[in-house]
């Protein structure tokens, strides 16, 4: 296995697609690794299941700190800005909801988020929502009317639509009403790993259909149900979708997360497929100060260099660049 001390392939850009650790009140603690690890660029949960007050509030303050220049970050609209702030020597935060409940019924709350820097949105949690049905609903009854609404406006809004912990059903209604490319911001390989919040095959190669890319996910039990995962458990999810699919439609979506008891009843985890905290991250990648780790894992089980950049975050960029205008 690599150490933490090898270059990201070709001065790409290292993105990380699911990054709920980030939040401003907690930057003088998150962010030390990230740099350590090399990450130039991350989607950050600014919002998942709270109401359209509460989710301001958080992204308020996000603007603020960009306004003010503090913590060497920048809020990145566009992949020039990923880009440029990677130039810089600046940490790029791209603004993302893990759900649609901020946007609550009122489908014109999708215009006043994006202005304020949205730029990627999942369409549902673990639970049903007024969308669609989430991972862990036993119904998987699928996109709703609204659902289908709100996919329209992100696309004319040039908002990602993200299908990570979306039903099985809510995918594939979500990718046939879609007419851009859409992204699964952190999921793994049902096939490797049989739980609800991993892609089906089906799912997988519709992603791949509309030119989007999966974020292959670090969570210990979206690796392996039982034993203990390391990161060449994760790898081997990056090697399945690229043989189904192609590389080009995979990226990373580590999702690293310190949950509690209270968070875990909060969001609505089932314990059938996942155990109460505290968790064992992967060894190797067990945080973002790893993150360099992947190059050689990948490099190592035979990706090509070109491959290898586009997987730590390249592949993202040109997603994003075809959504977003730039």
């Amino acid at each position: 296995m690599t150490t933490n001390h090898q270059p990201v392939e070709s001065d790409g850009i290292l993105l990380d697609a699911a990054a709920p650790l980030l939040e401003p009140r907690s930057l003088n603690r998150r962010l030390p690794p990230i740099v350590a690890g090399g990450v130039d660029a991350l989607l950050a949960t600014v919002g998942a299941i709270e109401d359209f007050r509460t989710t301001m509030e958080v992204g308020s303050k996000w603007l603020e700190i960009d306004r003010m220049g503090g913590h060497n970050i920048r809020i990145a609209r566009s992949v020039a800005d990923i880009r440029t702030a990677k130039a810089s020597g600046k940490t790029a935060i791209v603004i993302h909801f893990q759900g649609a409940d901020p946007i609550e019924d009122e489908l014109d709350f999708l215009n006043a988020f994006r202005d304020c820097g949205l730029r990627a949105m999942q369409l549902t949690y673990n639970s049903r929502n007024r969308l669609g049905d989430g991972a862990f609903e036993p119904t998987d009854a699928g996109l709703s009317k609204f659902g289908k609404k709100v996919v329209k406006r992100m696309e004319e809004l040039s908002i990602a639509v993200d299908l990570a912990h979306a039903g099985n059903r809510t995918t594939l209604d979500a990718a046939a009403a879609a007419s851009r490319p859409i992204i699964v911001s952190h999921a793994n390989a049902r096939a490797l790993c049989d739980t609800p919040r991993n892609l089906t095959d089906e799912a997988i190669r519709a992603v791949a259909a509309s030119g989007g890319v999966i974020g292959i996910c670090a969570f210990p039990y979206f690796i392996k149900r039982t034993g203990t995962p390391d990161l060449e458990g994760l790898v081997d999810h990056a090697d399945y979708i690229s043989r189904l699919v192609g590389p080009q439609h995979v990226g990373l979506g580590f999702d690293f997360a310190d949950e509690d008891e209270d968070d875990y009843v909060y969001y609505g985890y089932d314990d059938r497929y996942i155990p109460h905290p505290p968790w064992t991250w992967p060894a190797g990648i067990s945080g973002h100060a790893d993150a360099r780790n992947v190059a050689g894992s990948l490099r190592a089980r035979g990706f090509s260099a070109t491959e290898t950049r586009g997987i730590l975050g390249e592949n993202f960029l040109r997603v994003f660049e075809a959504i977003w205008g730039g």
